[in-house]
């Protein structure tokens, strides 16, 4: 099940991500197993000062994207081949994508014995793998974390689009509605072509029925659903 938790903030660090945190847990009636996420600490780590236990999983893409800039810096300082940087990457996704647990993983990262490896802008990218190993795999060993934030960062795509349109969100009530809008209709926008999940929506993946309808009356049905006296 994917959760969304929004909340209005002056200011983004551990501190106010704890408070937000704490009131999420006191609106909720589950417990909060795992959460995907990309490797900011303040956030890790108020997620593990509210949620104790909890298993973390590092996003893949954010990986990749650090280690595709890294290879672009290198490649810019080395001169090497456009084929030789495909090459190196490839490796590098292989040891990620494949590895079934942190042992694992650590053993991989051993394939890894290019010379290029060792050069410092793609070794501190091996040597941030090696050190976050076991949450670049607890989605093989926790159902329900996921290898990416792709609906997440899809999500804000469109919150910055907006952003961007209309300066800024000054007043907190507006800003509050709109943000609970824009996650309810992430999730039934369908994914755009070319997309892992082209054409079909957050909804549809968990298993929703659209009744071939467009996703709009798809929402507001749904919802009417929602708000009725009856509903569970």
């Amino acid at each position: 099940m994917t959760v969304w938790h929004i909340d209005y903030t002056d200011h983004v660090d551990e501190e106010t991500l704890t408070r937000s945190f704490e009131e999420f847990v006191k609106k909720i009636d589950f417990k909060v197993l795992g959460v995907a996420k990309d490797r900011w600490e303040p956030a890790t780590n108020a997620l593990k000062n509210v949620f104790h236990g909890v298993w973390i999983g590092f996003c893949h893409l954010h990986c990749l994207k650090k280690m595709s800039k890294a290879l672009s810096a290198y490649q810019k300082e080395t001169q090497c081949s456009d084929k030789e940087k495909s090459r190196l990457y490839k490796k590098f996704k292989k040891v990620l994508k494949t590895a079934a647990s942190a042992a694992s993983m650590k053993a991989k990262l051993k394939s890894l014995d290019d010379e290029a490896f060792e050069h410092p802008l793609l070794k501190s990218r091996v040597d941030e793998l090696r050190e976050n190993a076991v949450r670049y795999t607890s989605h093989k060993n926790r159902n329900g974390i996921t290898t990416t934030t792709s609906m997440a960062d899809n999500f804000l795509k469109i919150i910055k689009r907006k952003l961007r349109q209309i300066g800024s969100f000054k007043d907190k009530d507006c800003s509050k509605l709109f943000f609970k809008a824009a996650a309810n209709i992430r999730n039934f926008v369908p994914f755009l072509s070319g997309a892992k999940n082209a054409h079909k929506s957050p909804f549809m993946l968990a298993g929703g029925e659209i009744y071939d309808l467009p996703w709009m009356q798809v929402m507001n049905m749904h919802n009417a659903f929602l708000f009725t006296p009856n509903a569970l």
